[in-house]
């Protein structure tokens, strides 16, 4: 672990000090940690050893664990109650209530609409000082920890979709190559012929999807764009209502009524695809090691198709951020940045254990990350992911749009219709 780092607040502004104040050194600083990913302590409790984590939440506990562990005077107390759907909503009614958390996980897509309103601390000036290298973070994770020019975060991934592929039953459809590698489809009829192909041979679901409980159609949408050299933001507003947007609703639409199940979602999809019933299962990087532990079945996860040219798939990033206090205190400030450059520290634990792409070059050319189940398979990846438009009110705007495409193959509403409402929708949202 590195060394204390010395810095404190001073008013609304972080600056190098020349030692970590005493409430530090007398060890009875405690911070608070807002965070999703799960709660998991009947698994993690008193274990330090990252290595014997099998999940994102025990990754994260047992490297808090770790942290309270060390001789560094300092106590994470992770804040209760925080799913992954209810998060952003209670970690605003800490703003509210004057009392936020002194680290918090955030998507990169909320980063706007928080240090937008002036509610998390400026970072570069402390993470330099500290020794963290924000050079050596690749492009998107640099982008996606900054706004209007300003570091805001400690990105700890990139994770993004892919496909996980059910090898043996591929074969028996003749969809592998010699070496024994999925035949990749590399446009839109393609992919619809491989999946007459399979399911004439199988009589098994081609394709496995999330169709209406996390917005993971949208993701899909917005990769189909992308990769049509098209784009859902202009710079000024929501540009969904496209020719390239029609294409991409149209062929999602395609998939699901013909190769797949619309009436599945992310529980019923993950669970299809682990029983061998489902060749091809779109879903994240956060469960590639669940996977190459639990399938019986020859599996590989890869990058996602490239169906139009433009090789892109939907990204996103965790990241960790200091909420600005009402009342600032250097010592839980000193610590909250110690903190922060022990998770900067810890992100190759984070990346391996997780499946997540490391979001910095080192990592990603390190032997140890190469050799981690399956990474070899979606390394690619790391360079074709995008994230989504830096903007106040996008998230809003994302779950507008992820309602509208979802109406369509869930209750048949119009696809021209959807994509209408969807961008007036989106727009209200970031106007």
């Amino acid at each position: 672990m590195r060394t204390r780092i010395g810095i404190a607040i001073a008013t609304t502004a972080l600056v190098a000090a020349g030692a970590v104040p005493a409430a530090a050194q007398d060890g009875d600083v405690t911070i608070s940690l807002a965070r999703f990913f799960g709660d998991c302590d009947d698994t993690t409790q008193g274990v330090t050893d990252v290595k014997q984590a099998t999940s994102e939440c025990e990754v994260i506990q047992i490297l808090t664990n770790a942290f309270n562990a060390a001789d560094n005077g300092i106590t994470v107390e992770k804040l209760g109650g925080q799913n992954w759907g209810d998060y952003y909503p209670q970690l605003s009614t800490t703003f509210s209530a004057g009392d936020p958390p002194d680290v918090a996980v955030m998507h990169d897509y909320w980063l706007p609409d928080f240090a937008g309103r002036g509610l998390l601390m400026p970072l570069d000036a402390a993470l330099a000082d500290a020794g963290v290298d924000f050079g050596d973070y690749t492009a998107p994770a640099q982008g996606a920890a900054t706004y209007e020019g300003e570091v805001f975060a400690v990105p700890f991934d990139i994770h993004s979709q892919l496909w996980h592929v059910n090898i043996d039953l591929l074969e028996e459809a003749g969809l592998v190559d010699d070496a024994g590698a999925p035949i990749m489809p590399t446009s839109a009829d393609e992919l619809l012929a491989q999946c007459q192909q399979f399911q004439d041979a199988t009589g098994t679901q081609y394709f496995g999807h999330d169709w209406f409980e996390f917005g993971v159609g949208a993701r899909l949408f917005m990769t189909l764009v992308w990769q049509q050299g098209g784009d859902l933001y202009d710079g000024s507003m929501a540009t969904v209502n496209t020719p390239e947007g029609q294409e991409a609703l149209r062929l999602l639409n395609e998939l699901a009524t013909t190769c797949s199940n619309p009436a599945q979602g992310y529980t019923d999809s993950q669970q299809g695809f682990l029983n061998g019933d489902i060749a091809v299962l779109h879903n994240g990087t956060w469960v590639v090691d669940q996977y190459s532990r639990e399938t019986e079945f020859d599996y590989i996860a890869t990058d996602i198709p490239n169906l139009y040219g433009t090789p892109k798939a939907w990204g996103s990033s965790h990241m960790w951020v200091m909420p600005r206090q009402p009342d600032e205190d250097p010592a839980k400030a000193a610590a909250s940045l110690e903190f922060l450059t022990f998770l900067y520290d810890s992100i190759p634990d984070w990346a391996i254990g997780t499946g997540h792409l490391g979001p910095r070059a080192s990592i990603i050319a390190s032997e140890e990350y190469t050799n981690a189940p399956q990474r070899v398979n979606y390394a690619g990846t790391a360079d074709i992911a995008g994230l989504v438009p830096a903007v106040q009110g996008w998230a809003g705007a994302w779950d507008a749009l992820a309602e509208e495409l979802n109406a369509t193959w869930v209750t048949g509403k119009d696809q021209a219709q959807a994509l209408a409402d969807a961008e007036a929708r989106m727009n209200e949202e970031l106007n």
